[in-house]
């Protein structure tokens, strides 16, 4: 009778331990799954306030802080943050406006819709609104360098100067100009729509 009860107690001991061990296991792989899960799930957190917060930052920066090449990094911050994407940093940290073209050409991720026109702007506005793809557009010129983003789900406005054409609305930080914003139509950013290329995530 002592026998069988250690017996049982011993299977009950080993059942028990089996169990524990398997549960143990499960538990590991369930953490592993929701760990992926929410490492998935962050690659594409969006800061919808981005485009304000940033400028609002960049405007104190350009106030407190003196001397070429400061503050240049506030654009490519606004627009990871609000896609969700890291295509434009560099090493951990944020591409300067201007280095922002070249790094666009590197990337597979990206394509080049073509010249401003009202063909390749509608293609453009059709990536940005119906897919939230975002769209960046700057000058061609090598004396200096602007870059936008278009604003996403932006009103266009009529440019009387670009021969009553409708522009879409973006989002401009100048690193000079006192009147950078988060929604003017594209023609207050550029002087001449002649230079413009347009480029947006794939």
């Amino acid at each position: 009778m002592k026998n069988i009860i250690i017996c049982l107690a011993t299977a009950i001991l080993i059942g028990s331990c089996g169990e524990s061990s398997t549960c143990s296991k499960d538990k590991e792989k369930c953490k592993k799954e929701d760990s992926e899960a929410v490492s998935k799930g962050d690659s594409f957190v969006r800061n919808l306030n981005a485009f304000e917060e940033n400028l609002t930052a960049f405007n104190i920066c350009k106030d407190n802080v003196s001397g070429r090449g400061k503050c240049k990094d506030f654009l490519a911050k606004a627009i990871c943050e609000y896609y969700g994407i890291d295509d434009l940093k560099e090493g951990g940290n944020y591409l300067d406006y201007d280095k922002i073209p070249k790094k666009l050409k590197e990337l597979d991720s990206w394509e080049n819709i073509g010249d401003f026109d009202e063909k390749n702007i509608n293609t453009a506005l059709k990536k940005l609104n119906n897919f939230g793809k975002p769209v960046l557009i700057f000058n061609e010129d090598v004396s200096f360098v602007h870059v936008v983003a278009l604003k996403p789900n932006g009103k266009s406005v009529i440019s009387g100067k670009w021969g009553n054409i409708s522009v879409p609305s973006c989002i401009s930080y100048f690193p000079k100009r006192k009147d950078s914003f988060t929604e003017k139509g594209l023609n207050y950013a550029f002087k001449s729509s002649d230079d413009l290329t347009i480029w947006t995530k794939k």
